[in-house]
């Protein structure tokens, strides 16, 4: 009453002044206010947080309501308020203040609310004006959870000296505010409380106390508050609640003790506290159950979890017949008494979590009215057949993190919302496991083994609106009775590979299914792959009947399915738009075509293969597996044409998947490998033909055959290693090992780049120092440089198109922005079989010495069908030795003959021509006509270098293979006799010639 009159005193006074104004009385003065304030004109001052180091000056006598909180003030002098005779709520929480005067407060009789606390540094408005009803409201909303003042008409009159720097009570300053009901001292560094504390303060409701530096309870102090009704001592350093520490609390109602250090408590700690109905004493170290909660008959809501109490004895709560609520969770509880939760008519909440030595299910016998229970991360294998027939108003069902291997009849629990079962061992849902529950709205059977639902498990449940079978090991799923479901989780079901019929969930709203493909059949396909203008061509041409099929069986709705189509998970067409899939098919066919050709001509019988040819053939073969790998995916593209997504699944996990994983990564690192050790050899032999480089022992071929054995290995290996979960083929239906986010498969990846780059690496090392050795005059020869411009251009071209595939895979990892899965697919689909096609129409075009060899394939293929001629029936007479191959080998040596004095030298290369035309081996292994000496029986006068050390190196002879058996062997030996004829040195032209004719 008195704040209304003093309200409507004010609102007088206001309107004497107005009128005032009015009348032409420009002097008078309006309300006062502190330039470090904000007023609302109504009383009420707002001077929180402006960094004021003391009270201000300058507000008017009439203020009502001060709000100084969250400055600098640290000390209260004496009458500092003597200027404000009808304010009646003062805040000063946040500040730091560590000193008050006794007389500080003096002067404040109508003081109503004293504030030393704000919730954070919430501010009020200023215009906010604080009616009786209004500061009711703000104490309702402050104190939830806490006990209020019987008298409706009356304000809480003091409260919070929270969040200042002080290290006791000031009881001197609080003795004169006889109608104080609340005072907080909370989060201030108060250690001890003195026995006069509170003396005085007989109206006094509540009291905070926490988060300071108490060691004990204060007993004393606490003795003259017998009207207080909440109390709280939580945040402190309490180890011990004495015997009848609360004696004289006879009113009290709410006590908070959780978050101390307390270890024991008294048998008799809570004697006297007849009307206390809820005790908090969370997070202490007790190791007993409290029996001092028996002197408690009034008690409705108990929390003692996060404690070390092991034992629940046999009737623990007997005593207790009100209680509503316990929370015993995160205790290591191994026993509970068969009669601890017996007979609690009025127990509406039981939560027991962490138990994890407990094995049995509490008996909930008489405990009828229960509706929430909770039995978390126990050991409890088996639920009661019965469970229900006890707990008929039971709401909130949670036995998650257990070891339950079979469900039993929940029938008769028919006010069932909510039943949490995930993580446990659940292997097989029942036909009438659920039946009745027609109020179940949420159901989590997560993280379990279930292999099997009956098809009416779910046919009763017709309020059911969330289902959650995740990461079990389900084939199929029943949909029976799931009309009204709006969110389905699915995924981790490994073994569900069919599609999903959408018709029967016509109220889905989110769905979470185990593979991307099983969206298709929901509207989120619309929204994730766009349809390619072929696409919508043939959906214009389909009839309209089928389509309005399709739109019956997908769902209208605003859907949300993850994990979602795109571009790696298709749902119609596997390689996407004509232009890639005009793209593959042109690699594909040229990579089979080509590399086939390269094979044909190079391992071709009847020769020896040299290291050169021999890399050349075993590089054909890896890229020739690459066109296999683009074939069998053009191939698929074109089975599933249209329907890919009833056929994705299938093909990633299955073995034909893997397998072609394995072909396209062991092609692709022996390719890169092979090119690598071709670039090494064509080095060393250079260096060693040209002399700048130490010769090699014996055994040319076979060291980098082996070398080449040891590097297919290798790629073979890494090929198999996602066989064996290092790094995946199903991740994607192009079966390549693409990094998924998790570790072995992002090292899997990169481990694949590394090695690739380091390869690339060498090879540039190798070529750039083999290219500054050489002299203009080396690589001005045509012969002596093809196959060392062959493979700089193989190794450019290559090291090009594994850049872009390269840099789209680790793009992402540095700079945190996903690449386009439509770009990325079309880079992989494109350049990473590149090389294959590449690789071979190069070496077949512009290599002189696969037109070598494909001629030598043509007169094999000649003289093969000359001699089925010849041995067939009618055969006039034997072909001449050589046929024509040895007459070209004639008119090839014959023209040289013709330009060199002493003809006798060339008829000795002539006649052995003639006679032995498969002798151009040796043409070769000696490099010159003077390996024919012996043959020839000439003097020693012109092939007076035969067996010199230098015409029988060890490149001459490994060199045969380098050099097919063409004509150009014997222009090459008629070149010898022609340089020799004319006096000059035989060695240097005849070794210079043919040694890297490749």
């Amino acid at each position: 009453m008195r704040l209304l009159i003093i309200r409507i005193l004010l609102s007088v006074w206001s309107l004497i002044c107005g009128s005032a104004g009015g009348q032409g009385q420009p002097n008078v003065t309006p309300a006062l206010c502190s330039t470090s304030c904000r007023c609302d004109g109504d009383g009420g001052a707002d001077c929180s947080g402006k960094g004021l180091a003391a009270v201000p000056t300058g507000l008017s006598a009439f203020t009502y309501y001060l709000d100084i909180s969250m400055n600098n003030i640290t000390e209260l002098p004496a009458n500092v308020f003597k200027n404000f005779p009808y304010l009646e709520e003062l805040r000063l929480a946040g500040n730091d203040l560590t000193y008050i005067h006794p007389e500080a407060l003096s002067g404040l009789h109508q003081l109503k609310v004293l504030v030393l606390h704000c919730k954070g540094k919430q501010k009020l408005s200023v215009n906010t004006v604080m009616t009786p009803e209004r500061a009711d409201k703000v104490e309702e909303e402050r104190y939830a959870g806490l006990i209020m003042s019987e008298h409706n008409d009356a304000i809480l009159l003091a409260r919070m000296l929270q969040n200042n720097q002080l290290k006791t009570v000031p009881s001197l300053a609080l003795k004169n505010l006889l109608s104080l009901q609340s005072l907080r001292l909370d989060a201030n560094h108060i250690a001890a409380v003195p026995e006069d504390s509170f003396q005085g303060l007989q109206q006094l409701r509540h009291l905070w106390l926490d988060d300071n530096g108490l060691t004990e309870v204060p007993v004393g102090p606490l003795s003259h508050l017998g009207n207080l009704q909440a109390l709280t001592l939580a945040l402190n350093r309490i180890t011990l609640i004495p015997d009848h520490a609360f004696t004289n609390l006879s009113s009290l109602v709410v006590l908070h003790l959780h978050n101390n250090k307390i270890k024991e408590i008294g048998q008799n700690c809570f004697a006297g506290l007849d009307n206390l109905e809820t005790l908090e004493l969370n997070f202490n170290n007790l190791m007993m159950f409290p029996e001092a909660i028996q002197a408690l008959p009034k008690l409705k809501e108990l929390g003692f979890h996060s404690n070390n109490i092991a034992i629940i004895p046999e009737r623990a709560f007997h005593s207790n017949p009100l209680l509503r609520a316990i929370h015993l969770y995160d205790n290591p509880i191994s026993f509970i008494g068969n009669t601890a939760f017996q007979n609690l008519s009025d127990l509406h909440s039981l939560m027991l979590r962490g138990a994890s030595l407990m094995q049995d299910f509490p008996n909930l016998a008489g405990t009828v009215n229960l509706e929430s229970l909770t039995l978390t991360g126990t050991k409890i294998s088996a639920i009661p057949a019965g469970v229900c027939e006890d707990l008929k108003f039971l709401r909130t069902l949670d036995l998650s993190y257990n070891e339950i291997k079979e469900l039993p009849v929940f029938q008769g629990c028919f006010k069932l919302e909510e039943i949490c079962l995930q993580h446990n061992r659940i292997q097989e849902i029942h036909g009438d496991a659920f039946q009745g529950l027609a109020s179940l709205r949420i159901l989590d059977l997560s993280r379990n083994e279930i292999t099997s639902i009956h098809k009416d498990s779910f046919f009763s449940l017709t309020a059911l609106t969330n289902l959650d079978l995740s990461v079990n090991s389900l084939s199929s799923m029943p949909t029976a009775g799931l009309k009204d479901l709006n969110h389905l989780k699915l995924s981790g079901n490994l073994e569900m590979k069919g599609a999903l019929a959408a018709k029967n969930l016509p109220k889905l709203r989110s769905i979470s299914v185990p593979y991307a493909y099983q969206c298709c059949a929901f509207s989120g396909c619309d929204s994730t792959e766009r349809p390619s203008e072929e696409d919508d061509g043939e959906k214009a041409m389909s009839t309209q009947a089928t389509v309005r099929e399709e739109e019956d069986e997908r769902v209208h709705l605003n859907m949300h399915c993850t994990p979602s189509p795109g571009a790696f998970k298709p749902c119609t067409h596997l390689l996407g738009s004509w232009m890639i899939r005009l793209t593959v098919w042109f690699i594909c066919l040229a990579a089979l075509v080509f590399n086939a050709l390269v094979l044909a001509a190079t391992f071709c019988p009847g020769r020896v293969l040299s290291p050169a040819q021999l890399l050349v053939g075993l590089l054909a073969a890896s890229n020739l597996l690459m066109g296999v790998y683009v074939g069998l995916l053009s191939a698929l593209d074109a089975v599933t044409w249209g329907a890919f997504a009833e056929f994705g699944v299938w093909w990633e996990t299955g073995p034909g998947c893997r397998a072609v994983g394995v072909l396209a990564v062991f092609s692709s690192e022996s390719s890169v490998l092979f090119l690598a050790l071709a670039a090494v050899e064509r080095s060393g032999a250079v260096q060693e033909l040209l002399g700048k480089g130490p010769r090699g022992p014996r055994g040319r071929r076979a060291r980098f055959g082996g070398a080449a054995a040891l590097l297919a290995l290798l790629a073979g290996a890494a090929a198999c290693l996602p066989l064996f979960h290092v790094g995946e083929f199903s991740t994607s239906p192009l079966c390549l090992p693409f990094s998924t986010g998790e570790t072995p498969s992002l090292g899997f990846t990169a481990s694949l780049v590394l090695l690739n780059s380091l390869a690339y690496l060498l090879m540039v090392v190798v070529y750039t120092h083999l290219y500054c050795s050489l002299g203009k005059a080396d690589l001005a020869e045509p012969l002596q440089a093809g196959m060392v411009r062959h493979v700089a251009w193989l190794i450019f071209t290559d090291c090009m198109f594994f850049c872009p595939v390269a840099a789209f895979l680790f793009a992402p990892l540095f700079t945190g922005v996903a690449n386009s899965p439509e770009i990325t697919k079309s880079v992989t689909l494109i350049f990473f079989p590149l090389p294959a096609c590449l690789n071979p129409v190069l070496y077949v075009f512009f290599s002189s010495l696969f037109r070598e060899d494909w001629r030598r394939l043509r007169r094999l293929g000649w003289a093969g069908r000359q001699a089925e001629a010849g041995a067939g029936p009618g055969a006039g007479g034997s072909a001449p030795p050589g046929g024509r191959a040895a007459q070209e080998l004639v008119y090839d040596c014959g023209a040289y003959s013709q330009l060199q004095a002493d003809p006798t030298l060339c008829s000795c290369c002539e006649s052995v021509l003639l006679a032995r035309p498969l002798a151009c081996r040796h043409l070769v292994k000696w490099h010159s006509c003077p390996a024919l000496a012996p043959p020839c029986g000439q003097p020693g006068g012109y092939w007076s270098d035969c067996a010199t050390p230098s015409a029988q190196s060890e490149y001459a002879d490994e060199g045969d293979s380098f050099i097919s058996d063409s004509s150009e062997q014997v222009q090459a030996c008629g070149r010898a006799c022609f340089y020799h004829s004319r006096g000059l040195p035989l060695g240097p032209y005849s070794y210079n010639i043919p040694r890297i004719r490749d």
